[in-house]
Protein backbone atom coordinates (compact mmCIF):
# COMPACT_ATOMS: atom_id res chain seq x y z
CA UNK A 1 0.00 0.00 0.00
CA UNK A 2 1.29 3.39 -0.92
CA UNK A 3 1.61 5.78 1.95
CA UNK A 4 0.69 9.34 0.86
CA UNK A 5 3.22 11.89 2.04
CA UNK A 6 1.86 14.57 4.38
CA UNK A 7 2.02 18.08 3.14
CA UNK A 8 3.57 20.60 5.53
CA UNK A 9 2.85 24.28 5.51
CA UNK A 10 5.81 26.45 4.66
CA UNK A 11 7.25 28.47 7.59
CA UNK A 12 6.39 31.93 6.18
CA UNK A 13 2.77 30.91 5.78
CA UNK A 14 2.62 29.73 9.41
CA UNK A 15 4.12 33.01 10.62
CA UNK A 16 1.61 35.06 8.67
CA UNK A 17 -1.24 33.01 10.16
CA UNK A 18 0.04 33.37 13.72
CA UNK A 19 0.69 37.09 13.46
CA UNK A 20 -2.67 37.74 11.83
CA UNK A 21 -4.39 36.32 14.90
CA UNK A 22 -2.46 38.66 17.25
CA UNK A 23 -2.86 42.39 18.05
CA UNK A 24 -0.57 43.53 15.25
CA UNK A 25 -1.24 42.78 11.62
CA UNK A 26 1.74 42.36 9.39
CA UNK A 27 1.44 41.88 5.67
CA UNK A 28 2.81 38.66 4.31
CA UNK A 29 4.78 40.63 1.84
CA UNK A 30 6.90 41.98 4.70
CA UNK A 31 5.45 45.58 4.72
CA UNK A 32 3.80 47.06 7.85
CA UNK A 33 0.73 49.33 7.91
CA UNK A 34 1.27 53.08 8.58
CA UNK A 35 0.86 53.90 12.29
CA UNK A 36 -2.38 55.65 13.21
CA UNK A 37 -2.18 59.33 14.22
CA UNK A 38 -2.13 60.02 17.93
CA UNK A 39 -5.44 61.36 19.30
CA UNK A 40 -3.69 64.51 20.61
CA UNK A 41 -2.39 65.38 17.15
CA UNK A 42 -5.82 64.92 15.60
CA UNK A 43 -7.42 67.18 18.22
CA UNK A 44 -4.75 69.87 17.78
CA UNK A 45 -5.23 69.87 13.99
CA UNK A 46 -9.01 70.18 14.40
CA UNK A 47 -8.64 73.06 16.84
CA UNK A 48 -6.25 74.87 14.49
CA UNK A 49 -8.64 74.46 11.59
CA UNK A 50 -11.55 75.74 13.68
CA UNK A 51 -9.85 79.03 14.59
CA UNK A 52 -11.57 82.01 12.93
CA UNK A 53 -9.50 83.92 10.40
CA UNK A 54 -8.83 87.44 11.70
CA UNK A 55 -9.72 90.17 9.22
CA UNK A 56 -6.83 92.41 8.13
CA UNK A 57 -6.33 95.44 10.35
CA UNK A 58 -7.19 98.75 8.68
CA UNK A 59 -4.24 100.95 7.81
CA UNK A 60 -3.70 103.78 10.30
CA UNK A 61 -5.11 107.10 9.21
CA UNK A 62 -2.42 109.53 8.07
CA UNK A 63 -1.70 112.38 10.43
CA UNK A 64 -3.38 115.59 9.23
CA UNK A 65 -1.02 118.26 7.95
CA UNK A 66 -2.60 120.73 10.35
CA UNK A 67 -4.42 119.54 13.49
CA UNK A 68 -8.05 120.54 13.94
CA UNK A 69 -8.89 121.38 16.64
CA UNK A 70 -5.57 122.83 17.70
CA UNK A 71 -3.78 121.04 20.54
CA UNK A 72 -3.76 122.75 23.90
CA UNK A 73 -0.93 125.26 24.07
CA UNK A 74 -0.93 126.20 20.38
CA UNK A 75 -1.36 129.99 20.07
CA UNK A 76 -2.17 131.27 16.56
CA UNK A 77 -0.09 134.31 15.67
CA UNK A 78 -1.13 134.91 12.04
CA UNK A 79 -3.50 132.91 9.85
CA UNK A 80 -3.77 135.56 7.06
CA UNK A 81 -7.59 135.34 7.04
CA UNK A 82 -8.40 138.86 8.22
CA UNK A 83 -4.93 140.27 8.87
CA UNK A 84 -3.89 141.46 5.40
CA UNK A 85 -5.57 144.86 5.35
CA UNK A 86 -4.76 146.46 7.67
CA UNK A 87 -1.61 144.47 8.22
CA UNK A 88 -1.98 143.50 11.84
CA UNK A 89 -1.26 140.03 13.14
CA UNK A 90 -3.72 138.36 15.50
CA UNK A 91 -1.41 139.50 18.32
CA UNK A 92 -1.63 143.09 17.03
CA UNK A 93 1.82 143.58 15.51
CA UNK A 94 2.53 145.17 12.13
CA UNK A 95 3.81 142.94 9.31
CA UNK A 96 5.04 143.39 5.74
CA UNK A 97 7.78 142.40 3.27
CA UNK A 98 11.44 143.44 2.91
CA UNK A 99 14.12 143.21 0.22
CA UNK A 100 17.93 143.32 0.02
CA UNK A 101 20.38 143.70 -2.88
CA UNK A 102 17.62 144.09 -5.45
CA UNK A 103 15.46 141.29 -4.06
CA UNK A 104 11.73 141.85 -3.92
CA UNK A 105 8.85 139.93 -2.34
CA UNK A 106 5.31 140.90 -3.39
CA UNK A 107 2.65 139.84 -0.89
CA UNK A 108 -0.95 138.91 -1.69
CA UNK A 109 -3.39 136.36 -0.34
CA UNK A 110 -4.95 133.47 -2.27
CA UNK A 111 -7.61 130.84 -1.65
CA UNK A 112 -6.13 127.36 -1.40
CA UNK A 113 -7.84 124.24 -0.03
CA UNK A 114 -10.64 126.36 1.41
CA UNK A 115 -8.42 128.79 3.35
CA UNK A 116 -6.76 132.13 2.80
CA UNK A 117 -3.01 131.73 2.45
CA UNK A 118 -0.15 134.20 2.25
CA UNK A 119 1.17 134.28 -1.33
CA UNK A 120 4.81 135.43 -1.58
CA UNK A 121 6.00 136.13 -5.13
CA UNK A 122 9.76 136.65 -5.09
CA UNK A 123 12.31 137.95 -7.58
CA UNK A 124 16.04 137.71 -6.79
CA UNK A 125 18.02 139.15 -9.73
CA UNK A 126 21.54 138.92 -8.25
CA UNK A 127 23.59 136.18 -6.61
CA UNK A 128 23.33 137.90 -3.22
CA UNK A 129 19.69 139.07 -3.49
CA UNK A 130 17.30 138.32 -0.66
CA UNK A 131 13.74 139.14 0.32
CA UNK A 132 11.19 137.96 2.84
CA UNK A 133 8.62 138.91 5.45
CA UNK A 134 8.77 140.43 8.92
CA UNK A 135 5.95 140.18 11.45
CA UNK A 136 6.25 142.21 14.64
CA UNK A 137 5.13 140.40 17.74
CA UNK A 138 3.73 143.75 18.88
CA UNK A 139 3.94 147.40 17.80
CA UNK A 140 3.14 149.61 14.84
CA UNK A 141 5.12 150.12 11.63
CA UNK A 142 8.68 151.09 12.53
CA UNK A 143 7.89 150.85 16.25
CA UNK A 144 8.22 147.23 17.37
CA UNK A 145 7.63 146.42 21.01
CA UNK A 146 9.34 143.63 22.94
CA UNK A 147 7.29 140.52 23.71
CA UNK A 148 8.26 137.87 26.24
CA UNK A 149 8.40 134.53 24.40
CA UNK A 150 10.16 132.64 27.19
CA UNK A 151 6.95 130.69 27.84
CA UNK A 152 7.15 129.19 24.34
CA UNK A 153 9.63 126.67 23.01
CA UNK A 154 8.76 126.67 19.34
CA UNK A 155 6.77 127.82 16.32
CA UNK A 156 4.74 125.82 13.80
CA UNK A 157 3.66 126.90 10.33
CA UNK A 158 2.63 125.57 6.92
CA UNK A 159 4.70 125.90 3.77
CA UNK A 160 4.08 125.04 0.12
CA UNK A 161 5.25 126.03 -3.35
CA UNK A 162 2.86 128.29 -5.25
CA UNK A 163 4.07 127.21 -8.70
CA UNK A 164 5.46 124.11 -10.41
CA UNK A 165 8.92 124.30 -8.81
CA UNK A 166 10.36 123.59 -5.37
CA UNK A 167 11.80 126.55 -3.45
CA UNK A 168 13.94 126.99 -0.34
CA UNK A 169 12.83 129.15 2.58
CA UNK A 170 14.46 129.98 5.93
CA UNK A 171 12.37 130.86 8.95
CA UNK A 172 13.74 133.54 11.31
CA UNK A 173 13.12 134.65 14.91
CA UNK A 174 14.58 138.04 15.86
CA UNK A 175 15.37 139.72 19.17
CA UNK A 176 14.61 143.40 19.83
CA UNK A 177 17.68 145.48 20.68
CA UNK A 178 16.63 149.05 21.49
CA UNK A 179 20.24 150.27 21.24
CA UNK A 180 20.78 148.97 17.70
CA UNK A 181 20.16 151.31 14.74
CA UNK A 182 17.80 148.77 13.20
CA UNK A 183 16.36 147.81 16.61
CA UNK A 184 17.55 144.30 15.92
CA UNK A 185 19.54 141.95 18.13
CA UNK A 186 20.27 138.26 17.67
CA UNK A 187 18.47 136.43 14.85
CA UNK A 188 17.94 132.68 14.88
CA UNK A 189 17.23 130.94 11.59
CA UNK A 190 16.45 127.45 10.34
CA UNK A 191 18.30 125.54 7.67
CA UNK A 192 16.67 125.93 4.23
CA UNK A 193 13.19 124.38 4.27
CA UNK A 194 11.66 123.00 1.08
CA UNK A 195 8.41 124.46 -0.21
CA UNK A 196 7.19 121.68 -2.48
CA UNK A 197 4.01 120.59 -4.23
CA UNK A 198 2.21 119.55 -1.01
CA UNK A 199 1.54 121.42 2.21
CA UNK A 200 4.07 120.53 4.91
CA UNK A 201 3.95 121.52 8.57
CA UNK A 202 7.24 122.63 10.09
CA UNK A 203 7.89 122.89 13.82
CA UNK A 204 10.89 125.01 14.80
CA UNK A 205 12.26 124.54 18.32
CA UNK A 206 13.86 127.63 19.83
CA UNK A 207 16.61 125.71 21.59
CA UNK A 208 17.87 124.50 18.22
CA UNK A 209 17.99 127.87 16.43
CA UNK A 210 18.35 130.67 19.00
CA UNK A 211 21.70 131.95 20.23
CA UNK A 212 22.32 131.27 23.95
CA UNK A 213 22.49 135.06 24.47
CA UNK A 214 19.12 135.65 22.76
CA UNK A 215 16.94 137.40 25.36
CA UNK A 216 13.60 135.63 25.05
CA UNK A 217 11.94 138.32 27.12
CA UNK A 218 12.53 140.70 24.20
CA UNK A 219 11.19 138.96 21.13
CA UNK A 220 10.80 141.34 18.20
CA UNK A 221 9.55 139.54 15.09
CA UNK A 222 9.31 136.36 13.04
CA UNK A 223 9.30 135.87 9.29
CA UNK A 224 10.75 134.08 6.30
CA UNK A 225 13.86 134.80 4.24
CA UNK A 226 14.25 133.69 0.64
CA UNK A 227 17.91 133.77 -0.34
CA UNK A 228 19.15 133.63 -3.92
CA UNK A 229 22.02 131.32 -2.99
CA UNK A 230 19.55 128.72 -1.68
CA UNK A 231 17.50 128.55 -4.90
CA UNK A 232 19.84 126.79 -7.31
CA UNK A 233 19.28 128.07 -10.83
CA UNK A 234 15.90 129.69 -10.16
CA UNK A 235 15.81 133.34 -9.11
CA UNK A 236 12.05 133.79 -9.00
CA UNK A 237 8.97 131.93 -7.94
CA UNK A 238 6.00 131.77 -5.58
CA UNK A 239 5.79 130.44 -2.03
CA UNK A 240 2.61 129.93 0.02
CA UNK A 241 2.58 130.15 3.80
CA UNK A 242 -0.05 129.86 6.54
CA UNK A 243 -0.87 129.43 10.23
CA UNK A 244 2.17 130.81 12.05
CA UNK A 245 1.59 129.47 15.58
CA UNK A 246 3.56 129.67 18.82
CA UNK A 247 3.87 126.47 20.84
CA UNK A 248 3.92 126.69 24.61
CA UNK A 249 6.52 124.56 26.38
CA UNK A 250 5.66 120.89 26.15
CA UNK A 251 3.23 121.43 23.24
CA UNK A 252 3.56 120.11 19.72
CA UNK A 253 2.94 116.80 17.95
CA UNK A 254 6.48 115.88 16.83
Amino acid sequence: MTIRARRFLKLPTILCFLLATGSTAVGCSGKTDSPAKAPQAVAAAATEAAKPVEPPKPAPKPEPVWPDPLPSGWKIFNDYETTFSPRKTIWGGYWDSWGFRGGKCVLTTVDDSGSRRLNVQFALPMDNSQCGTFEYLAGDKGKPKPVDISGYDGIAFLLKSGDADDHKVRFEITELDQYDAALQGYTGETAPLTAGKEWVRHEVRFDKVLHPMFDRRKGKQVGIRIDRKDQGSGGSGVVLMDNVTFLTKGAGTR
